[in-house]
C-alpha cells in the first residue's frame, strides 16, 4: 500500500491579524450600512412633523381669514394689505410653527396680501376680496412653499 503524504498546514506568521482585520471592517460595514437606514427612517418621521405643523399652522390662518370682519379687510390697515398701483405690497413676518422633539423651534416666513376680484354681474355691488397666505419653511438646506387662500364677499 502506498501511502499519500498530506502536507500539515502551518499558518503563516501574521494571518490571524489580517482576519482580525478583515473581520473588523466588515463589521464596520454593516454598523454604516444600519446607521443610514436609521436616519432615513428618522429624516421620513422629520418629514411627517415638518408637514404637521405647517397644515396646522395655516389651518389657524384660513380660519382667521373667515373670522375677521369684513371692515377689517378691506381697511388700510389690514394684516392682508392691497396691491397698489406700483405692484404687490406683502405683509411679511417671521412666525412660530410649533416644536420639534427635543425643544427645537421651527420657524418660517408668512406672506399676506389681499386682492381684488372681480364681479361678473353688473347688477350686484358686491365687494369681493381673496385673502393670500403664503408660509415659506425649511426643511434641510431646501426651501417650500405652501399657499392658502380664502374669498370674503361683502
Amino acid at each position: 500500500m502506498k501511502r499519500i503524504h498530506q502536507p500539515t498546514q502551518r499558518r503563516r506568521p501574521g494571518s490571524l491579524i489580517i482576519e482580525v482585520s478583515v473581520a473588523m471592517g466588515l463589521t464596520t460595514m454593516l454598523a454604516l450600512v444600519l446607521m443610514r437606514a436609521s436616519m432615513l427612517a428618522i429624516s421620513g418621521n422629520q418629514w411627517a412633523i415638518m408637514q404637521t405643523l405647517t397644515d396646522a399652522y395655516l389651518t389657524r390662518e384660513t380660519a382667521l381669514a373667515n373670522r375677521i370682519p369684513f371692515a377689517d379687510v378691506a381697511s388700510d390697515a389690514s394684516s392682508w394689505p392691497a396691491q397698489s398701483s406700483e405692484g404687490l405690497v406683502v405683509n411679511e413676518q417671521t412666525v412660530t410653527l410649533g416644536r420639534q422633539a427635543g425643544g427645537q423651534v421651527v420657524q418660517g416666513v408668512l406672506k399676506r396680501f389681499r386682492t381684488a376680484e372681480a364681479v361678473e354681474d353688473s347688477e350686484l355691488s358686491q365687494a369681493m376680496w381673496r385673502l393670500h397666505s403664503i408660509l415659506v419653511y425649511n426643511i434641510g438646506d431646501e426651501q417650500y412653499t405652501k399657499t392658502r387662500s380664502i374669498l370674503r364677499v361683502q
